[in-house]
């Protein structure tokens, strides 16, 4: 799991850029999936 973070967040020492990035990504994740969840709905 740790992998998969360092690989989303690219840095062990930037962990404000790291962390809105990492955000950035869970939060286009849910709105692609609600869209396609919508879509198929």
């Amino acid at each position: 799991m740790k992998d998969l973070y360092y690989a989303i967040v690219g840095t062990t020492t930037d962990t404000n850029a790291g962390l809105v990035r990492f955000m950035g990504v869970i939060l286009a994740f849910i709105v692609i999936a609600g869209t396609v969840f919508w879509a198929i709905g």
